[in-house]
């Protein structure tokens, strides 16, 4: 189901990528049992809103590129970016500790040395010299409002950098709210196997 959805949008996944993504959802089904990472536990639900989900992404990573996923959670789209794109490096924030241990298992027993997942507030994270301005790109989630994203990952950003926010519900307010501000918006829309409609939100730095 994730390969074929990820075709749909022109994304092709190894058979390798698919076992790392199927061990991925194990770990996270065994450790949501304790620690309540996620909401979405049916496999079907799993592939298509997890999985799918996050590789609708990929096309819109930059090669070699350094992105901070904000608010990863249970790790996506980090996990499956890091996965699939082993030419970039992703670097996971989220303000639980549980769940930031969950995501460092999964990267170690993965191996996925380009990715890592730190325990931190974002807004305390962006005001380290480490990783002020050195990413390509900001992604997120399912974390907070736009505008709310928006602020939050400018920091982080280079000077060429850009947003991409994964929405579902996304109101002309929002959009509005944020085109114009630092960044000039184009919303790519897609729909998802089950047929839920989504959106990426990408905007590229144009100031400030």
């Amino acid at each position: 189901m994730i390969a074929r959805g990820a075709g749909q949008m022109g994304v092709r996944i190894e058979k390798d990528q698919l076992d790392a993504m199927a061990f991925h959802a194990a770990e996270l089904i065994k450790w949501n049992k304790k620690f309540n990472i996620t909401a979405i536990t049916d496999p079907v639900g799993m592939a298509v809103k997890h999985f799918v989900d996050s590789v609708a992404l990929i096309p819109w990573v930059p090669q070699g590129a350094a992105v901070v996923d904000l608010g990863s959670g249970g790790g996506f789209p980090g996990i499956p970016l890091a996965i699939c794109r082993p030419d970039i490096r992703v670097v996971m924030v989220d303000a639980s500790r549980k769940k930031v241990s969950f995501l460092n298992h999964v990267v170690r027993m993965e191996n996925l040395s380009h990715a890592t997942a730190l325990h931190s507030r974002v807004e305390i994270l962006a005001g380290d010299d480490k990783y002020a301005g050195k990413f390509d790109m900001a992604v997120s989630r399912a974390f907070t409002g736009l505008g709310r994203f928006v602020d939050l990952a400018l920091p982080f950003l280079s000077s060429q950098g850009k947003i991409v926010a994964m929405k579902g519900d996304l109101s002309t307010e929002e959009v509005e709210e944020v085109d114009g501000s630092c960044f000039d918006v184009d919303i790519k829309r897609y729909c998802l196997p089950n047929g839920d409609r989504r959106a990426l939100v990408v905007g590229v730095r144009s100031c400030c």
